[in-house]
């Protein structure tokens, strides 16, 4: 009996694989689909391939051994055969991983090196017999030496907490399993709960959505091999569930919406917040979702999982590439997901599940929503706790991603490959919606940038948090404390204080977000320094698919995007520039100039700047969202500390007091304050009664 079908799963999808209503029948239908198009290319990659071998070898060998495992056939198991003969007679030096991974002797593991262990792992458990006994032991040999060996030697060599950690543990633990390696998988089994902490407590994640889901995805490899082969194991059944809960929450928070993207097709694809080394189009891995569903024992999280799946892959079956999805940059399902497909569930969605329309992880994520289904989404960075895994980080506190209309009008500008001269650059933090600061403003010429001046910049390079005596040791400040994250019926109040991640001279710089209603979005920024500095307000405008029209005027930013506009209107004394031409990526990709990767223009950048240096200052935008067609009708009104917005129908106040405190009051007088109480603010309707 296979690890990763079990016989009550495998009749189970061939009694449902001809009911076309059936899920499993889809999916069963789309995994046969791109087996069979890669056995026709003949080899692994295809003519046309866009990775290097090492990035789709796990994918690839898994989806066929398992279409192998529920319907053999000759043609199949020479491609089986050939393909994983030739990885698994590859030398050590190879399973190491490209050349630019360490190849330094003795041989240690890498990120690829357990991707193989992944991929020949499931050949081996699920299509034994398309091999002889002498190619069996072959491939038992190589698990063991260039496999587990190498792995463990990257777990025993490294000692810190991040998503690395993860993925080489369960390379190793997964082809443990599959060997029946009773004494390697016992003396592994500890690395489940240190993995696991690298999490936060409430299931969020420190380095970003996309790194959280490939250490997710390892762990659902693994855990599904433990559970399977060791059901009593009651040390891995509550790793498995620990998190889960908060987790999902934080990934279906997360999400925005799914439509076509430009350059990808017609078919939609996920938006979700990107923040740090994230994929705009990212979506949970199928297999991760159906994880949950199959596991945990909480209706809820089972329930929210299996909307996400069928969300975000049930009209989209062969959606692809799928040349990254283990690597888990350019998400998908993968050969679990049949399997995993027989445990039902009834869907629930975020609605359904209560889950609050404004709230925050500790992480540093919070995100503010008018409704589930509603007009606006804002979802920023700022505001964590102390972290237990952190890497992959930008310069992006007090950040923030503004949706309406489902169009990401301010974005953020993502990441693609590492090894592009421009990474540094989109993740600093003068590529973000935050600020930026001017230490020495000096006489530029006429086509200088002011931002090559002395520019402060937020610090995005920490140390990684270690392990102590095998446990998680001390965590990571990042620099950043939340200050606030509340809702009171139509309005909704996020804030955080991130001074300390730039260092001096600077004292604070808080950001409170208030949304009042679907249509206003006021912005409060609090800034002071030890001596006068001049602030940047940088503004990163969506220009992915070029239809992005926008105009100046004054103190006015006017945008509008197919059915979404905004108009932001600078309160403070900053002069406004004509906007940088930025970049704007989709998706990672280990290879450059690959489809995801944006190019100059995808973004506006635009800047305010101040005009005279300041030690302190209080500056109000107030962004108005609608319609394009409506929004010459919204103008801002300032009078002395009161910053009105209002068009025909709208109108909202935001009154800054003496007392570092706020005041909202919507156009029929009703009125919220929002207060601080120590180090904390608290957001309080007026009783007008």
């Amino acid at each position: 009996m296979a690890v990763f079908l079990s016989d009550i799963e495998k009749t189970a999808i061939l009694r449902e694989i001809d009911d076309e209503k059936s899920l499993i029948s889809v999916f069963f239908n789309a995994l046969q689909k791109r087996v069979y198009e890669r056995v026709s290319w003949g080899n692994l990659l295809g003519s046309n391939p866009t990775t290097i071998w090492w990035h789709s070898a796990a994918e690839y060998l898994s989806d066929a051994a398992m279409s192998y495992a529920l319907q053999p056939n000759l043609e199949l198991a020479e491609w089986l055969k050939r393909e994983t003969l030739e990885i698994v007679r590859k030398t050590t030096y190879d399973w190491v991983g490209p050349e630019f991974r360490d190849h330094s002797e003795p041989f240690i593991g890498h990120l690829e090196t357990a991707h193989l262990c992944w991929g020949v792992s499931a050949v081996y458990d699920l299509a034994k017999t398309a091999f002889s006994e002498n190619d069996l032991q072959e491939i038992k040999i190589a698990l063991h030496e260039k496999g587990i060996v190498l792995c463990r030697r990257w777990l025993n060599k490294n000692k810190h907490l991040a998503n690395w950690r993860s993925i080489l543990f369960s390379g190793a633990m997964v082809s443990a399993v599959v060997l029946e390696d009773k004494k390697t998988v016992f003396e592994l089994l500890p690395e489940f709960e240190l993995c696991q902490d690298a999490m936060q407590d409430d299931g969020s994640y420190g380095e970003s959505l996309q790194y959280g889901n490939y250490l997710l995805l390892a762990l659902t490899f693994a855990k599904e091999a433990v559970l399977r082969e060791y059901p009593l194991l009651s040390i891995v059944s509550s790793a498995s569930l620990s998190h889960r809960n908060s987790t999902i929450a934080w990934l279906t928070t997360s999400m925005f919406y799914a439509k076509p993207l430009h350059g990808w097709g017609d078919e939609p694809r996920a938006r979700a917040a990107n923040f740090n080394d994230s994929a705009a189009i990212f979506r949970p891995s199928g297999d991760i979702l159906l994880h949950i569903v199959a596991r945990s024992e909480n209706e809820t999280e089972k329930g929210l999982a299996k909307w996400l799946f069928e969300k975000y892959y049930c009209s989209v079956p062969n959606q692809e590439p799928h040349d990254l999805a283990t690597l888990g940059m350019r998400n998908d399902w993968g050969f679990l997901t049949l399997p995993l497909l027989t445990y039902h569930s009834k869907s629930i969605s975020a609605e359904e599940a209560n889950l609050p329309l404004t709230t925050s992880f500790s992480n540093g994520n919070a995100f503010i929503r008018d409704a589930w289904n509603g007009k606006t989404i804002i979802a920023t960075n700022g505001g964590s706790e102390l972290l237990n895994g952190l890497g992959h980080l930008h310069g992006d506190l007090n950040s923030f991603i503004l949706v309406h209309n489902n169009e990401r009008l301010l974005a953020d500008p993502g990441h693609s490959c590492y090894r592009n001269l421009i990474h540094g650059l989109e993740s600093s933090s003068q590529t973000h919606n935050t600020c930026t600061f001017l230490i020495e403003k000096e006489s530029l010429g006429l086509q200088e940038d002011l931002a090559k001046a002395s520019l402060l910049e937020q610090k995005s390079v920490f140390p990684r948090r270690t392990i102590v005596n095998g446990k998680g040791g001390e965590k990571i400040d990042r620099g950043d404390k939340s200050l606030i994250c509340a809702k009171d019926d139509v309005i909704s109040v996020v804030g955080s204080e991130v001074g300390n991640a730039y260092g001096k001279p600077i004292q604070e710089f808080s950001r409170f977000w208030i949304l009042a209603g679907s249509h206003v979005l006021f912005i409060v920024d609090q800034i002071s320094a030890d001596y006068p500095i001049t602030t940047l307000w940088n503004w990163v405008v969506n220009n992915r698919d070029g239809k992005t029209v926008w105009q100046k005027e004054n103190n006015c930013l006017t945008v509008k995007k197919n059915m979404a506009g905004m108009k932001l209107f600078h309160g403070g004394n900053g002069s406004f520039s004509y906007p940088v031409h930025g970049f704007l990526h989709d998706a990672y990709h280990p290879e450059p100039n690959q489809l995801g990767e944006g190019g100059s223009g995808d973004s506006f950048l635009f800047r305010f700047t101040e005009k005279e240096k300041l030690t302190t200052r209080i500056v109000v935008h107030a962004i108005a969202l609608d319609e394009p067609d409506l929004l010459t009708n919204w103008n801002l009104e300032i009078v002395k500390n009161s910053f009105t917005l209002k068009s025909d129908s709208r109108k909202w106040t935001l009154k800054i007091n003496e007392n570092e405190s706020f005041s909202i009051i919507s156009g029929h007088g009703r009125t919220w304050n929002i207060t601080k109480n120590n180090d904390r603010y608290e957001l309080n309707k007026v009783d007008t009664i």
